[in-house]
């Protein structure tokens, strides 16, 4: 706004010279005598007006108010126009820029106070009976040194006013971009980084889906080779589940086997200590005939003594005796032949019972074995049949692979072709969110030049 050199060129433009100055000095008395009453009326006149009585709370500072206007104009009739005057202004523009007081009210404030300023020196002249041209020169210079200072003062006041209006709506014009631009350039740069990042996402999509399609095509070749492999070892677990039922029969057979064995063992057993018994026996009767042969062979022997004693007479006897004693001596032997072949036999006969026994133990285990194999090939027979099952079903899930790995790459073809034109739209976006950018940028540098 105006400085110092500003305030004197509008006072030489309103030929407000010395001559002015002095009128006004002179004119003081009168203004500071007779201005409490017209402010009185003043402020009497804006109560009556709410769109500029607004402007104040209450009675008390619309009396402080006429206080400081009175002082103001005080300052006016000293004529002097100095940095105090002009500081003085510019809290007046100022306080109407800040309260929103608009020029009108304030011309017709200046209005209202000069009507009566100029009333009053008519009055005063004529009521005192002035007359002449001095006085009538007194009088014209009073009236143009009122009407000077007071349009220069609004000139100044509504200057500062307006200077102070369009600061602030510069500033506001000022925030409004930075605003705008915060939040505006905000979006559109988060616009072109997201048309950025959706190219290379697109880009990134395009590349996914070839990947995928050519996956997809590895994976639909190794999902019928894994379909047709289950199929082998579907029919594999079918072979095994057929030998493993085979093995179980010949088991169960081998066990029943066993089991006859068993019977027969322990038969062959009873009938062995059945013949020991009787090889005991006979062992008795042998000792028995060994016995009497013994005593066959004394007598014999008693027999040949008594028939040599009896001489002649006795010889037919001691033949007989003879015959009896080799007799008896042959039935020592035979005697003696049979007990070595019992007891031979006898021997034989408890190697058999003890090898019977081993025997019948080895089929007892070979019975345990056969139940623990023929449970085990149980468990088998389930397993197998769980296997076969399992198969079935993974033979079914690598066809569903199949099926899916087909919808998978008709799926990647189908976002290759949407990722490419997401590529072409990204490129678009970006390139309209440069164009916005400037757009903006000039919109922003119109504004703040405003």
């Amino acid at each position: 706004m105006a400085d110092e050199s500003n305030l004197d060129d509008r006072l030489r433009f309103m030929r407000i010279d010395q001559e002015t100055r002095d009128a006004l000095a002179d004119f003081r008395p009168f203004i500071e005598q007779h201005l409490p009453g017209i402010l009185d009326d003043f402020y009497d006149h804006i109560r009556q007006w709410p769109q500029v009585s607004r402007f104040f709370s209450g009675d008390a500072q619309m009396t402080g108010a006429s206080n400081k206007q009175f002082q103001h104009w005080m300052r006016i009739a000293t004529g002097r126009f100095d940095d105090e005057y002009y500081q003085g202004v510019r809290i007046i523009g100022k306080i109407h820029a800040v309260l929103g007081l608009e020029p009108r009210w304030y011309i017709a404030g200046y209005t209202f106070i000069t009507s009566e300023l100029f009333s009053f020196i008519a009055k005063e002249f004529s009521a005192k009976g002035f007359g002449g041209a001095k006085n009538i020169d007194k009088q014209i210079s009073y009236l143009i040194a009122v009407n000077k200072a007071a349009n220069l003062d609004m000139d100044l006041a509504i200057s500062i006013y307006l200077e102070e209006i369009k600061i602030a709506k510069h500033k506001e014009m000022a925030e409004l971009a930075d605003n705008f631009e915060k939040t505006v350039m905000g979006s559109v740069e988060a616009v072109g980084a997201a048309a950025s990042e959706l190219e290379s996402t697109a880009k990134a999509m395009s590349i996914t889906a070839e990947q995928t399609s050519h996956r997809s095509t590895t994976v639909s070749a190794a999902a019928e080779e894994a379909t047709a492999n289950v199929s082998v070892v579907a029919a594999s677990t079918e072979e095994m589940g057929k030998s493993v039922s085979e093995i179980a029969e010949q088991v169960s057979h081998s066990t029943n086997i066993a089991a006859r064995a068993v019977e027969r063992a322990k038969d062959t057993s009873d009938t062995i200590e059945s013949l020991a018994k009787a090889a005991e026996k006979i062992g008795e009767v042998v000792n028995m005939i060994s016995d009497i042969a013994e005593q066959t062979n004394l007598l014999a022997l008693n027999a040949t003594i008594e028939s040599a004693r009896a001489g002649e007479a006795g010889r037919g006897f001691a033949v007989v005796a003879s015959e009896v004693k080799s007799l008896a001596t042959q039935t020592a032997k035979a005697t003696e032949d049979i007990a070595r072949q019992i007891t031979e036999m006898q021997g034989i006969t408890e190697k058999s019972v003890e090898a019977i026994s081993a025997i019948q133990s080895t089929i007892d285990e070979m019975n345990e074995v056969s139940v623990a194999i023929n449970a085990a090939v149980e468990e088998q027979s389930a397993a197998t049949q769980e296997i076969a099952r399992n198969t079935h079903e993974a033979a079914e899930g690598t066809q569903d692979v199949s099926r899916n790995i087909v919808a998978v790459l008709e799926g990647a073809n189908e976002t290759g072709a949407a990722s490419a034109s997401l590529v072409e739209s990204s490129v678009e976006i970006g390139k309209q969110s440069e164009i916005l950018t400037e757009k903006v940028q000039e919109f922003l540098s119109t504004i703040r030049a405003a």
